[in-house]
């Protein structure tokens, strides 16, 4: 059929012959997806390295302020880590450190849980991290009754730490009284004291014949304190639960500053 001009019409169907399609080329998605793909890739992999360089630093510290003969283990929480790291600003921080020594105390365990830990960007950049804020502490001190008689040996002190039933504790020993050596056994209870673990008498055994001032005495031999106060991120005692294995101490501190 002609229309009046003399051309003759046709009928262009939509997506075919001569009209261009919409539709994206599937090479071309694949391409665009494989693209967004190594981006996250690469992300992820950044922030693992980072993560693991950050870990290990803190590590490092941690080893060089407390003197532990095996690196401590660290962990940082947060599901994105290059943020931190480039804040200098880690929001939460496990660190577990394995035969800490205070003086003549030996620790098994030391875990702690940090806080709003600081670690300047420019440190992590250069592998040189000299000093490290924390915002708060809290975790728990490990002492096994071989570490606490131990101490007791090295002290001067010939006595006997021993768990008994329902969280009881047992000293036992010989004690210097005046000019005289006693064989003493005692009930005692740890509590948590200033800058160390109380140990204090609840019911002594032994010393038959003595005066009431040598029972007196003898008393105050048996309470004494096993310092704590060296122990790390500034951490102080708040409580105490003896186990079967060993003396659990909860810990706290704020406003921290490790250095080497």
């Amino acid at each position: 059929m002609t229309d009046p001009t003399g051309t003759t019409g046709t009928t262009v169907t939509p997506g075919r012959g001569g009209g261009r399609s919409s539709r994206v080329p599937y090479r071309t998605v694949v391409e665009v997806v494989a693209v967004v793909l190594g981006l996250v890739g690469l992300l992820w992999g950044a922030d693992a390295l980072a993560r693991a360089g950050a870990e290990s630093l803190i590590a490092r510290n941690v080893q060089d302020a407390t003197g532990v003969a095996e690196s401590p283990e660290v962990e940082v929480h947060g599901a994105f880590f290059l943020p931190q790291v480039i804040r200098g600003a880690y929001s939460s921080v496990d660190v577990t450190a394995r035969g800490v020594t205070n003086g003549p105390l030996r620790l098994e365990r030391v875990q702690s849980h940090l806080v709003d830990v600081r670690v300047p960007f420019r440190d992590v950049l250069l592998q040189d991290v000299r000093r490290i804020g924390i915002g708060r502490a809290e975790g728990q001190v490990t002492l096994t009754y071989a570490d606490v008689n131990s101490y007791l040996e090295r002290t001067g002190r010939p006595l006997t730490l021993t768990p008994l039933e329902d969280g009881e504790l047992r000293l036992a020993g010989e004690v210097d009284l005046l000019t005289q050596q006693v064989d003493v056994s005692a009930v005692v209870r740890l509590s948590a004291a200033e800058g160390g673990l109380r140990v204090s008498p609840v019911a002594i055994q032994g010393g038959q014949g003595l005066d009431e001032v040598s029972r007196l005495l003898l008393g105050e031999r048996l309470g004494f304190t096993v310092p704590l106060d060296t122990l790390p991120f500034g951490l102080g005692l708040t409580e105490v639960s003896p186990g079967p294995d060993g003396v659990l101490v909860d810990v706290r501190g704020s406003r921290i500053v490790l250095g080497p």
